[in-house]
């Protein structure tokens, strides 16, 4: 009864984040800051590497991407398509909303160890842990790479004005 009770609020947390996540103001995100920014161990990126990030951050399990399909304008696609100055900065804010989404709900699960005091309250615990990691690993893998991204793609647009200008 315990796990089911456990299980119940587990979906329920994770509901309620996800949709609060969609409808936290973008503006209220600082991509540059706390807790956001690269720490100087993550290198980059290059300490996800170490654990072959490239091999399965693809085949990790997209909530986002599947109701995509079902509200296209709700859930917008994370893909670049067309025009890549566009969509990076929303790929930046849209990788810092997942992060806290998902780190919210690892602090919220640890409540199954008062809601099943036993041991299956905290193996629970740890279950759900390694489902919200590895996004938390992704977006932050992710989001340098696409500020890069971005910084090149801001150069060859000032690199295309220069020469406009010239003629």
């Amino acid at each position: 009864m315990y796990l089911f009770y456990s299980l119940i609020y587990l979906a329920i947390i994770s509901i309620a984040v996800f949709s609060l996540g969609r409808f936290f103001p973008r503006k209220w995100i600082n991509e540059n800051a706390f807790p956001f920014i690269c720490f100087s161990r993550e290198r980059g990126g290059a300490l996800y590497e170490k654990i072959k990030i490239r091999k399965w951050k693809t085949k990790w399990p997209d909530a986002s991407m599947i109701l995509h399909r079902f509200f296209p304008k709700r859930y917008p696609k994370k893909r670049l398509d067309g025009e890549p100055i566009i969509k990076l900065p929303v790929l930046i804010k849209e990788s810092c909303i997942a992060e806290l989404t998902h780190f919210l709900c690892c602090i919220l699960g640890f409540s199954c160890v008062f809601i099943w005091k036993h041991i299956g309250g905290f193996i629970l615990f740890i279950l759900y842990l390694f489902v919200n990691i590895p996004p938390i690993i992704i977006q932050r893998y992710n989001r340098p790479r696409y500020k890069n991204l971005l910084l090149l793609e801001d150069k060859k647009l000032a690199q295309k004005a220069n020469t406009h200008k010239c003629r």
